[in-house]
């Protein structure tokens, strides 16, 4: 297990260069074994066989650009979603982190050893309905994949996450919660007006890149299944972008959060609420981004940061990402000030 021998800064520095290394090494491997397509063009088919059937006859073409475009993308996609997640686990478990980053390594270019290798196999074919795939390629691929990803389980050594809540949040959290506040008074008279208030969460520019290269490596891998599989790819994009971003509103029928704006989730009548504080989350604590069920706490999670989490039923947490920590303060005065107005009332 990685041992503590950085401060904090130093140690984000260090899983940063470690992600950073991974993606960029993954995607300088992608690209090399493009180019060495390219400099066999000569002897291979003009159409390349990339899938076969049962029988094993060949049922799949592609071009030369597609294949090398298929590898470059795929070994980035595979490995680089495996080695994101891997380095932000590591706070939950750091072997976990290491064993996560050696997979991703040995996955990435395990990928690209079978790329290589189907065009390995048509060295010298004038046309390809008897291609193969080249074993030896392949063999000696796998073996070189199995050392990177040990060598990089071996080299890379995390150490604990700062898990101690900003002095922002801690703030913010005692203003939310405090009688003689000025946002609690603020809240108040927002209550006794019935106002509503609207707050768009987002990933921002990271749902761009966690939709397509989820939807990517779905798409590129069911691909070599079954071709029109490839669609799922698009489905599984397509739900992750709609979970990616929404509006949490609070208004005097409750809480809710509406996914991309239509898709209602989490909603939350004032009788199950009991309060609301500030939190300083981490999106891997709870499973990852977007719409989060684990154990007993759900969540609509965009990013590590400030948090309104809500404590409803039976010891259940209800968790919103906020755009701010000043947003997440006004949020949870509003909520604790409509919580307190309905037990008056009752």
């Amino acid at each position: 297990m990685g041992e503590q021998v950085r401060g904090a800064a130093a140690e984000r520095q260090y899983n940063k260069r470690w992600l950073i290394g991974l993606l960029g090494g993954m995607l300088l491997l992608g690209i090399l074994a493009a180019v060495w397509m390219f400099t066999i063009s000569a002897r291979l088919p003009q159409e390349l066989a990339i899938h076969w059937n049962s029988k094993n006859e060949v049922d799949g073409w592609s071009s030369l650009w597609g294949v090398a475009l298929t590898t470059v993308l795929t070994m980035l996609g595979v490995g680089g979603i495996i080695a994101a997640l891997a380095v932000l686990a590591r706070g939950q478990n750091a072997l976990l982190a290491r064993i996560g980053a050696g997979v991703a390594v040995g996955l990435g270019m395990g990928v690209g050893a079978l790329m290589v290798a189907v065009v390995a196999g048509q060295i010298g074919l004038s046309e390809s309905s008897q291609a193969e795939i080249s074993n030896p390629v392949m063999g000696a691929g796998l073996a070189l994949a199995a050392a990177g990803g040990a060598l990089v389980m071996w080299l890379y050594k995390p150490g604990e996450m700062d898990r101690s809540p900003s002095p922002e949040v801690l703030v913010a959290n005692n203003e939310a919660s405090s009688g003689d506040s000025s946002l609690v008074a603020a809240a108040k008279d927002r209550v006794a007006r019935g106002e509503t208030m609207a707050i768009k969460v987002s990933m921002g520019p990271w749902a761009w890149l966690l939709s397509a290269g989820v939807g990517g490596v779905v798409a590129v891998s069911t691909y070599f299944i079954f071709p029109a599989l490839a669609l799922l790819g698009v489905v599984v994009g397509g739900l992750i972008w709609v979970f990616t971003r929404g509006i949490a509103v609070i208004s005097a029928e409750g809480v809710k959060v509406l996914a991309s704006g239509f898709f209602k989730i989490m909603p939350l009548k004032w009788e199950e609420i009991h309060n609301a504080t500030v939190e300083d989350i981490k999106a891997m604590d709870y499973g990852g981004w977007g719409y989060r069920m684990s154990g007993g706490a759900v969540g609509f999670i965009m990013a590590n940061g400030p948090a309104v989490v809500i404590e409803a039923g039976f010891h259940q947490r209800f968790l919103i990402s906020m755009p701010s920590t000043l947003k997440a303060a006004e949020a949870a005065a509003l909520i604790n000030a409509y919580v307190r107005n309905t037990k008056v009332k009752n």
